[in-house]
């Protein structure tokens, strides 16, 4: 249990109306409260192979987020119970009522609570965690390491004191006589009173001693401070002005001495540093106060950020974007004279894009699609019998969508032909040519299921999906767009655009790669091209990595936010 503290804030003497001193007291009273919470915790987490036990590891969460809707989530002194008092959170088919075993948590959980488009840092007590749910996307096994990221219901309480301000009139105070004897007197107060650096005003003398009364830390009694001895004689102080005709004289000296000896001014200076030093003495320590705590308040910011980065799901900010946009797409009915079936129809869908290289060269064209192979991708991504619970898994279904689709571009293969024969591209240009064209497409999130935000407890989906301006294609098994889905539909997140830049680099033999991580929750292209910048290696080749969701952004350019290259790794590789 913690206690009511008390704390002495001010006293102010005064004579009452029967002529005797009182003391006005003024006192800051605060006592212990919880404040209890609930919500749900998105985090991220990491372990260590138990010894002996194959398929066991150590947990430890080491960065949340909790978000809490209403005030109705925060109770004082009242605890949460689940599942009853979890109602009103989230999707109500979650909760099943599964509890997290409380001896894998800490008895203490940093996180961040977000509530009223606020955010802020706390410490929750004695957590509690329900219906723990992994998700599959971004779990990853290293070796003896597993790391991933969760979601989850929690509820547990926050510690702190409620302050009020109170006033007492102490008195009145009665003058002691002084002692015949400066030794000291034990005090007749409680022998649990401390002494704080109030005093009441009275005081005792005896020759060159005196002792003055102080009011107690921890209730309302006083006690009186120990002897001290008062030298009464002249002291040979001389005052300022002897200290400042010795300053006059040293900067004197030490202007002649730079006249005459230049050599020493590094020793002239140090000794200057000294004398500053010892008249500066008592504010120093202030100073070095000052900067001690704007370093601890630059280091706490960095870590907050840092933290920010790592739980986000990354999407990088456009920097460009063309004016021109897509006309709306165009189909015809053809009749396909190559099949054995007899007028078997069809239709193509015709797409006719405008955008820039980074040097401003304008490029534009049109190219086809047929919609029986729109809706084979359909039909091979949902009738894959792959599940996405690792990243082996993972690997497969973006293989096995390049691999249906690649035969299936051919209206954008002779696109680019035919801009590369007019221009006579280098190999370098011609990939700046084919990546520009996929940044220009505005970022769309791709989803497995509805564009909902109430369907999502992850903070990132949830705040990206209530942007009006935010653009969605939900009910995407995988949360991912196949090259015909992304080229038809022209909505794409950073794996569609990835795998589908992937397939089109394949087709025209480049060396070109897939990298993916986990950690940041994000895709990006990898090609080995003689190209300046940040660059992954692998077996001795060196692929250069290349955002694709940004309009404008060059190869090797990476994020910060982005660039630890121990969290990337290589899905797919073409040679």
């Amino acid at each position: 249990m913690h206690d009511i503290l008390e704390k002495i804030i001010k006293v102010e003497p005064f004579i009452g109306e029967d002529g005797l001193d009182y003391n006005k007291v003024t006192k800051e009273i605060s006592t212990p409260r919880k404040t209890y919470l609930k919500g749900t915790i998105t985090g991220k987490y990491r372990g260590d192979r138990i010894d002996n036990e194959s398929n066991l590891f150590d947990f430890e969460i080491y960065e949340a987020e909790v978000l809490c809707n209403s005030k109705a989530d925060f109770s004082e002194n009242k605890a949460f119970v689940f599942p009853n008092d979890f109602k009103n959170i989230g999707n109500q088919e979650k909760i099943k009522g599964t509890v997290f075993p409380k001896e894998k948590l800490p008895t203490t959980l940093p996180v961040a609570i977000i509530a009223n488009e606020k955010s802020f840092g706390v410490n929750v007590l004695e957590p509690q965690l329900f219906e723990f749910d992994i998700v599959r996307k971004f779990h990853q096994t290293d070796g003896d390491d597993v790391f991933g990221t969760f979601n989850a219901f929690i509820t547990g309480y926050v510690f702190d004191y409620e302050k009020k301000i109170v006033e007492e009139i102490v008195g009145p105070i009665v003058e002691t006589d002084p002692l015949e004897v400066p030794e000291e007197i034990p005090s007749q107060k409680p022998s649990s009173c401390r002494a704080s650096n109030i005093k009441t005003g009275a005081t005792q003398t005896k020759g060159n001693y005196t002792r003055s009364e102080y009011y107690c830390k921890n209730h309302n009694d006083k006690t009186w401070g120990n002897w001290e001895y008062k030298n009464n004689d002249v002291g040979t102080n001389q005052g300022c002005f002897s200290s400042i005709i010795g300053i006059i004289g040293l900067i004197l000296g030490l202007l002649f001495l730079i006249t005459i000896l230049p050599g020493i001014l590094y020793f002239i200076g140090f000794f200057i540093i000294m004398f500053l030093i010892s008249i500066l003495g008592p504010y120093l320590k202030w100073i070095l106060r000052v900067i001690g705590v704007l370093l601890l308040i630059g280091f706490i910011s960095s870590l907050i950020n840092t933290f920010n980065q790592g739980s986000q799901r990354y999407i990088p900010t456009p920097v460009v974007v063309d004016k021109p946009r897509e006309v709306v797409e165009e189909r015809s009915t053809i009749t396909d004279t190559t099949s054995n079936q007899l007028n078997k129809n069809d239709t193509l869908i015709t797409r006719y894009r405008i955008w820039q290289d980074y040097e401003g060269k304008k490029y534009e064209g049109k190219y086809q699609l047929r919609l029986s192979d729109l809706k084979n991708a359909e039909y091979h991504k949902n009738n894959l019998p792959l599940s996405q619970n690792n990243i082996d898994s993972y690997d497969k279904i973006i293989y096995s969508l390049k691999e249906n689709d690649k035969n299936k571009l051919n209206g954008v293969y002779k696109l680019f032909d035919s801009i590369n024969k007019s221009n006579k591209l280098s190999k370098v240009k011609f990939a700046e040519m084919v990546v520009s064209f996929i940044q220009d497409i505005p970022y769309a999130l791709i989803l497995d299921k509805g564009c909902d935000a109430s369907l999502y407890n992850d903070t990132f989906t949830r705040q990206y999906l209530l942007d009006p301006n935010a653009s969605c294609d939900g009910n995407q098994r995988f949360g991912i767009n196949t090259p015909v889905e992304f080229l038809a539909s022209l909505k794409g997140d950073c794996d569609s655009r990835t795998l589908l830049l992937y397939t089109i680099f394949a087709h025209y033999n480049y060396d070109v790669a897939v990298l993916s991580s986990e950690f940041y929750g994000h895709s990006i292209l990898g090609i080995n091209l003689p190209i300046n910048g940040t660059a992954y290696n692998y077996n001795e080749n060196r692929y250069v990595m290349w955002e694709t969701t940004t309009p404008n952004c060059k190869p090797g350019i990476i994020s910060n936010k982005i660039s630890n290259l121990n969290n990337w790794r290589i899905s797919l590789k073409s040679k």
